[in-house]
């Protein structure tokens, strides 16, 4: 068995419920090579990008579903192994930016712009760069158009509709 306590290798973190259903959250059922139980709590062996990073649970359970993970990160000597571990942890964690949401603000912008009056090719200048309009087969000029229609859409349906997924 591993522990925190003898090797700073070794994360100790605490497990909350994660009811939200967060992209990051983790679930240890799932997730656990191995699962050692002691009375100091649960011991699990994760393999992230293809490194073994050891987690003792210290409160809560990664076994009660979903959870988000906090880590205690002392700072003494042992803290550059446990920032290196949990590093190893989260690097797999292929945090993308969301190109829907890059879509719904362009269209915010777009409609933003129209509202004051721009005419399409400058907002077209102003959200893809300079380039030849109205564009091959017209669509910078089509692009455009739908993004101005797409930010109107999301006004004229409210606050709900702007913050949907």
């Amino acid at each position: 068995m591993w522990s925190a306590a003898v090797d700073p290798c070794v994360l100790s973190a605490r497990c909350a419920a994660d009811s939200a259903g967060s992209a990051h959250a983790f679930d240890g059922t799932a997730e656990a090579k191995r699962l050692l139980r002691s009375g100091a709590g649960q011991h699990l062996l994760v393999e992230r990008g293809g490194a073994l990073v050891r987690i003792d649970v210290v409160e809560g359970s990664a076994l009660a579903g979903p959870c988000s993970l906090c880590f205690e990160l002392p700072v003494d000597h042992r803290l550059h192994a446990k920032v290196s571990a949990v590093r190893t942890f989260i690097g797999s964690l292929q945090v993308r930016p969301s190109l829907q949401l890059a879509r719904r603000l362009s269209a915010l912008e777009a409609y933003d712009a129209h509202l004051a009056g721009m005419s399409l090719r400058a907002i077209a200048d102003r959200l893809l760069g300079p380039g030849d309009w109205p564009g091959d087969g017209e669509h910078r000029k089509s692009l455009v158009r739908r993004l101005v229609a797409s930010g109107r859409n999301m006004i004229e349906q409210g606050p709900a509709h702007v913050l949907q997924n």
